[in-house]
């Protein structure tokens, strides 16, 4: 049986457009249906359009609750507003830059009565213009009266999940100093930190998944006495291993859509599913040690033959560190006999 790739798959577009410098004024912000900015929203980034644009843009943002939500990159900031997702609604937002990004969703009720101290829930998100990404958040997990304050002298990517690894109490970004978010006085928060550590390819930013360290799994409790507790994640100590990598390099005539086993290259929505152009390359992540090349399969809507799988001569068992070039040969409809494969060292790709 073909195996499954993971939930997650980052997508990354590396031979589109030019890297956006700005973001769009206009769109739909959401709850709210004028321009008029209530007080408590006054000195917002552009509300309440904020960055939702329906139209350019590729991170769509779920909200799981049955309340609106205010969206911020980063922290919790008027100037890092994003837009207001309604009831068990969605956005799709335009960032600045093409690159990973601290996402944070607060309750709006909770933010006008509580402002900093408003119940949050953080999630990674990485941000291309060209290719679609989704991320669901639910801001339930910390809020109260203490501060949780993070000191981040590392270049990774730090996300300080419960100890069970089903949720994060937040995502420190790499060399981030007094990162703050909202405790409850009183309540006990187990913890692990999971690393990610930022790659370039051709100057375009991607993460990958480095691992967790128990030897550094702790858990706070702040009470009135002493209202803030700091964590200064340092001297990491994790796997520099990188996952592989498959770059598709398509020569045939017709644009292909990319597959390992029976599952679509695509971040979850029909409309994120991923085409390989004519003449063009794509990198895909989201493979895991162990994988086989010969799993990897391509289709063309005007091929009489739908799949096109690697061919059994080209079997190799995707290792750490290593890009996989695929090569689909020119021609109309070309043979699955003639798709080569050819491992690359990942050093030649990412700095």
């Amino acid at each position: 049986m073909r195996r499954k790739v993971f939930a997650g798959i980052l997508v990354l577009a590396l031979v589109f457009g030019v890297l956006l410098v700005g973001c769009d004024e206009g769109g739909d912000g959401g709850g709210n249906s004028n321009n008029t900015t209530p007080e408590w929203a006054t000195g917002f980034y552009n509300y309440p359009a904020g960055r939702v644009d329906s139209v350019a843009g590729r991170l769509t943002i779920k909200n799981t609750l049955s309340s609106e939500v205010l969206l911020f990159y980063e922290k919790v900031d008027k100037a890092n507003y994003i837009g207001t997702i309604g009831n068990l609604g969605e956005v799709r937002v335009k960032m600045p830059e093409q690159k990973f990004y601290a996402i944070i969703a607060v309750q709006k009720a909770n933010y006008v009565e509580r402002k900093e101290q408003a119940s949050q829930y953080h999630e990674m998100a990485y941000y291309s213009d060209t290719q679609a990404y989704t991320i669901s958040v639910s801001p339930s997990s910390l809020w109260g009266g203490g501060i949780w304050r993070f000191n981040n002298y590392t270049n990774y990517w730090v996300e300080v999940r419960k100890a069970d690894l089903s949720q994060n109490y937040a995502v420190i970004q790499p060399n981030a100093k007094m990162v703050n978010i909202p405790i409850e006085i009183g309540e006990i928060y187990d913890y692990s930190l999971y690393y990610s550590r930022d790659l370039k390819y051709n100057g375009m930013i991607i993460a990958k998944v480095e691992t967790t360290n128990p030897k550094l799994d702790d858990a706070v409790q702040v009470n009135a006495q002493n209202p803030t507790h700091v964590t200064d994640i340092q001297n990491v100590n994790v796997s520099a291993n990188t996952k592989p990598y498959v770059m598709v390099i398509n020569n045939c005539s017709v644009a292909v859509r990319v597959f390992y086993g029976g599952t679509q290259k695509t971040n979850g929505a029909p409309a994120g599913d991923i085409l390989v152009p004519s003449g063009q390359r794509l990198l895909f992540a989201g493979f895991e040690p162990g994988d086989l090349t010969t799993n990897l399969n391509f289709r063309a809507s005007s091929w009489q033959t739908n799949h096109r799988y690697v061919p059994e001569s080209q079997d190799m068992t995707m290792a750490s560190d290593k890009v996989y070039e695929v090569t689909i040969p020119s021609g109309a409809e070309p043979a699955a006999s003639a798709i080569t494969v050819t491992e690359v060292n990942a050093s030649n790709y990412f700095n």
